[in-house]
Formats: structure tokens, sequence, C-alpha cells
């Protein structure tokens, strides 16, 4: 009987994200254009033969390419010189959300990264691909959580894989050189603000900073299951159990980034974690460059947006507290207005590069 209203209150709590979630896992890609991200770019492909090869657009910019021989397939990468011209700069890898930043949703396209980062004396760079993967290394090949642009794999995703050891490799040591010594710092928003915490506890020492917007680190518990399986499953249908296995599966608690924070504090990096209330903020009106005047979008950003920022404060707040109990220093922002939506992670962006550059020396 004691156990009962704990029950029901997470069957509740099931519920009402569930409806959240799916309702607005996609906000994050209807608050940019609806275009693949690469239209009308063409990039030289990476083979097994030639793994890393890189295309001009502007004299700052280049689509790299890079070979995963884990996927056995290539990914595009947007990259971005730093503003010294020091082949040896610090590298930011900023990840996107649920669409992989396949639809000109990722932070060139959808904030002023770009800008933002050419005054900075680091690399940027933001893979594009990935749709509803967790950014993770998948037990079975699901083809509802794949790539774009022409891009296919038969082998299950090793996005984890990729984003750890083989595009550092590739891209780090095209450009000075990869290893222990080199600065890295890695930031991503809703999806991969779940992605970027569990990186940094499997690979300690990899990345000296981390930034999570809006992330949903809680993934074991009830709701946590909820939201990322729902999530996985956009945009084109995936099912998570391909992933870790299907729920109560040994793997999620051994993936779940809350209940293995404790990996942080073997060499614990420079962390920012954020989530706002879901309310209504500065970024929520017709004239906001990616609303554009459009009355639809913005009402789907303040409701769905809300409620999906919402649900991503209550996960936040959990790694929050968890973080505190093992003494694990992070800096935590709950703004009192905002929702899940590229405005405001573009915000957390800006706020958040003091520790960056402090971290990363730059």
């Amino acid at each position: 009987m004691n156990r009962r209203p704990h029950v029901v209150l997470s069957g509740i709590i099931s519920l009402i994200l569930s409806l959240v979630v799916t309702t607005g896992a996609l906000v994050a890609g209807t608050a940019a254009a609806q275009a693949d991200t690469l239209h009308g770019v063409r990039y030289a492909h990476a083979t097994a033969a030639r793994p890393y090869v890189e295309t001009p657009v502007s004299p700052r910019n280049r689509v790299a390419s890079v070979w995963s021989r884990s996927m056995h397939t290539q990914v595009p990468v947007l990259v971005q010189t730093p503003a010294n011209g020091n082949a040896g700069a610090p590298v930011m890898y900023l990840l996107s959300g649920s669409t992989g930043g396949e639809q000109g949703d990722d932070w060139t396209h959808a904030t002023d990264a770009n800008a933002f980062y050419a005054r900075k004396n680091v690399w940027a760079v933001t893979p594009i691909g990935g749709a509803a993967s967790f950014y993770a290394d998948w037990r079975r090949v699901d083809p509802a959580a794949n790539f774009r642009f022409g891009v296919r794999t038969n082998r299950p995703l090793r996005w984890e894989t990729f984003l750890t050891s083989e595009l550092p490799a590739a891209f780090e040591n095209a450009h000075g050189r990869s290893g222990p010594s080199r600065a890295r710092g890695i930031a991503g928003i809703s999806m991969s603000g779940t992605a970027v915490v569990r990186l940094a506890e499997n690979h300690p020492g990899l990345y000296r900073a981390v930034g999570a917007y809006s992330g949903c680190a809680d993934t074991v518990s009830v709701p946590g299951q909820v939201i990322a399986r729902v999530v996985a499953a956009f945009p084109g249908g995936a099912d998570a159990s391909n992933m870790y296995g299907p729920p109560g599966d040994p793997e999620w608690a051994a993936q779940d980034p809350v209940l293995n924070a404790h990996k942080l504090a073997r060499r614990t990096p420079a962390l920012w974690i954020s989530a706002a209330t879901g309310l209504p903020g500065a970024h929520d009106n017709l004239a906001d460059w990616r609303i554009a005047g459009d009355g639809t979008k913005l009402a789907r950003q303040v409701v769905e947006g809300g409620l999906d920022e919402a649900a991503s404060r209550y996960c936040t707040a959990t790694l929050a507290q968890r973080l505190a109990q093992l003494r694990i220093p992070a800096t935590v922002r709950f703004p009192a207005v905002g929702n899940h939506s590229w405005g405001y992670w573009q915000d957390q962006m800006h706020e958040s590069w003091p520790m960056f550059a402090r971290a990363l020396g730059a």
C-alpha cells in the first residue's frame, strides 16, 4: 500500500511527459528553416581509401567529410577556422538536436554561432547527421535512426565511437595533432544535451568543458524512458530498443548520465547545465528571424516548446541534484523564461562561453 502513490505518480508523470514530447519533439527543427542543411552544397565525400577531405565554401568555412570505419560511411561536418588561424587551436564540437541538424536546424543555420565563433580562437566543428540516435552506439540496425543526404549504412549506428574516436583523430590530425593534450569542448541541445554528458562520463579527460542545454540526462527512470523512447521515434520512427535494449535492460542503467555522474569525478570537466521554465521570453515574437512573421510557427514554439522545456527542466534538476550530492562542481542555470528553441540555446552558448574559454585556454 505504501508504494501505491509512487506508482500512481510515476504513471501520471509518464503520461504527461509522453504527451509533452509527442507534441513537441520537433520544435527544435520547426524553429529553423525546413530544408536540408547541405542542400545545394557540393562537397567531396570521404572514402575508406581517403578518410578525410575538406571542401572550402568560404574563406573561413568548410565542409569536411569524415569516413567512419565503424559505420562504413562518410559523415559531413561543418567547420569554421579559428580567428587566429592557429591549426592547433582548441576545438569546440557542437551537436544538434533530435533531427541531427539535418533540416537546417544546426548551430550554423539556427543561431549566430558562425559570427560568434568567428571572433574566437577555436575551431567550431558541427557534425551533420544522427537524427534520433542520441549520438549513441546502437546494438542493432534501425533504418529510421540514420542519415540524410544519400548517406546510408547497413551497420548499427556508432555515433559515440565516431564522435569520441574517429572524428577527433581525423579532424585534429589534419589540423595540428590529436591526442590527450588537445583542448576540446563539447556542447549540445535537447537530445544531444543528454548525449554530451554521457560522452564525458564514458571518456574521462576527452573534453575539458561540457555544455548541456535543455537535455534530459535522466534516461532510466520511468519518465526518462518515456522521453528517450518518444524522442528516438522522431523524426522517422526509430525504436530505442535497438539502441540499448528493451525497458529494464541493464545497458540503460549503464548509460544513464545521472546514475553514472560519479564518473565525472575521475577527470572533472568544466560543466554548464541549463534548462528554462518553458515560459515565453524574448525570442517568442514575430520579429525574431527564426519565426520570420509566421504565426503558426510562433504558436508551436510557445506551446510545444514550452512543454518540452518544462520536461527538460525536470530532467536537468535531477542531474543537478545528483552532481551536488557527489560534490562535483557544475554551473547550473535555470532561467526564469525560455522554451525549447534555438534562440534560448543561442543565449546559453553566449553565457557559457567564459567557462569554455577558461577551460580551453582560448
